[in-house]
């Protein structure tokens, strides 16, 4: 009997972790969600679809932000939608009590980041989705630089959201970099090197990294080998030389044979006039 009980117990307590594992993972992973890349200043529709379509009697917004997350729309049966943050820039949709959703007007980099939508079902619990929002806007670059007592000092600008990321080539040299947040929250990096000429002969290149795409900038370019660019012309001037030299050797050759031609012409005119008289 007393290990009749002892099996009874532990076949309870067996049984009360499959069920809470069984309620545990059946809120897993049970809400349909997916991410949007939206431009600055763009619309974008967040939505989530619960997979359970029972016993659903809340749904909740969230802003995910570190260490306070932020309530921003909530639904219930009795009393409706409520939209609590960003009034004027957020639609909050209730189709039904499993698919919701919210649309985001003129966003700004302050809306990237994850959401979480949360389906409250009794007795079972919150089930949860969090699809998240990349904020972006186009990347805008200069550079320029100027040379003083044989060095190198360049800048290049790169303005974007997210940050973007300089690097240059060759690495070597002094290098200092500044960020400027703007008004409307995009970030500018300024990237400084100074770096001596002897350097940089092979040229210096700004990389800019944003959103898994590099552009390189070619702030000087390669010097160019002065000794191989004019090496061909050296032999042509020697060709052209040797050839002028033919031409005026095989001028005064001719000259000289027909002017001894002459010579011995008038020569035998004169013998045949002796001979006459």
């Amino acid at each position: 009997m007393r290990m009749k009980g002892i099996y009874t117990t532990w076949t309870l307590q067996y049984l009360a972790l499959c069920v809470i594992a069984v309620m545990f993972f059946s809120t897993q992973g049970s809400v349909r969600t997916s991410n949007q890349d939206v431009e600055l200043g763009g619309n974008v529709t967040l939505r989530c679809t619960s997979l359970q379509y029972s016993n659903i009697y809340q749904i909740t917004w969230t802003k995910k932000k570190k260490g306070n997350d932020e309530n921003i729309a909530t639904y219930k049966e009795d009393t409706g939608s409520t939209v609590l943050k960003y009034k004027d820039r957020i639609n909050f949709i209730v189709w039904s009590l499993h698919d919701t959703a919210i649309n985001l007007l003129n966003v700004s980099t302050e809306d990237n980041g994850c959401y979480e939508c949360t389906f409250l079902l009794f007795p079972q619990g919150p089930i949860k989705g969090q699809p998240c929002l990349s904020v972006y806007d186009d990347l805008k670059t200069s550079a320029d630089y100027n040379i003083s007592d044989n060095h190198l000092h360049a800048n290049c600008l790169a303005t974007g959201f997210p940050r973007p990321n300089i690097s240059w080539f060759p690495s070597g040299g002094e290098k200092k970099e500044n960020d400027i947040t703007n008004p409307n929250g995009t970030l500018s990096v300024i990237s400084n090197i100074f770096v001596s000429m002897s350097n940089v002969k092979q040229g210096l290149i700004c990389h800019i990294s944003h959103r898994g795409k590099m552009i390189s900038i070619e702030v000087l370019r390669k010097e160019k080998d002065h000794t191989k660019k004019y090496f061909p012309v050296i032999p042509v001037v020697l060709a052209l030389i040797l050839v002028i030299l033919v031409i005026v050797v095989g001028v005064c050759c001719w000259r000289r044979q027909r002017k001894k031609h002459r010579e011995l012409a008038h020569q035998s005119d004169f013998e045949c006039l002796g001979r006459t008289f």
